[in-house]
């Protein structure tokens, strides 16, 4: 009797057994779909790997973006300033040749009556030439006197033997609002070979008005 009583109890024990196990799978079955992970806690096992919500972007460097600005609208050089703004321009031919050298103003611009001058030097010497900036002035028809701005001016001075140079003159004041044109003169031009006085005028430049 008592063993017949062990095997049932046996019988009852493992039928419960088998219960609790189908339940645990069928759990572990629905976490796994459902969270993607199988186990509890340090126990669990990833099934399916998360992507990242993370966004990327990515921007061009500093210096590609230079370099597609400079090939969309090119550089200008110091010699070579764009106009101020609300400033009238003339452009021309206005020059002087003194001996060996050739001075030739090719653009003016007025911005409220400040005067910017465009120079072309040309030394066909074999010595150097310097015209340096506080020696320059200026007259206009008003006789109203200017020098050219030492702070503001970009103009090189030296000109090597058979070479040239490039840059503008701002003069010091503003031009009456009476004033058309102006004479522009390089004095005290050092060199061997300078022209004779060490000086060379430009006449009738034009103002922009």
């Amino acid at each position: 009797m008592d063993d017949e009583t062990h095997r049932k109890k046996s019988s009852a024990a493992l039928k419960i057994s088998l219960v609790v196990l189908g339940v645990l799978v069928l759990l572990g079955v629905i976490q796994a779909v459902t969270a993607g992970t199988v186990g509890v806690g340090a126990l669990s096992v990833t099934l399916r790997e998360t992507s990242s919500t993370t966004p990327t972007t990515t921007s061009a460097s500093s210096d590609d973006t230079i370099g597609s600005l400079d090939g969309a609208v090119g550089t200008t050089s110091e010699d070579e300033a764009p106009p101020s703004v609300d400033a009238k321009v003339l452009t021309g031919s206005w020059k002087q040749a003194r001996g060996l050298l050739t001075v030739e103003v090719t653009k003016v611009e007025n911005a409220g009556g400040r005067l910017k001058v465009f120079v072309t030097a040309i030394n066909a010497s074999n010595a150097k030439m310097d015209l340096p900036v506080p020696s320059i002035s200026a007259v206009d028809d008003a006789q109203r006197d200017y020098g050219a701005s030492v702070s503001t001016s970009r103009w090189p001075s030296s000109i090597a033997k058979n070479s040239s140079i490039n840059g503008f003159l701002e003069l010091d004041r503003t031009a009456g609002a009476d004033s058309t044109s102006f004479s522009l003169t390089f004095a005290g031009i050092i060199g061997q070979l300078a022209p004779t006085g060490g000086a060379v005028t430009v006449t009738g430049i034009p103002i922009p008005k």
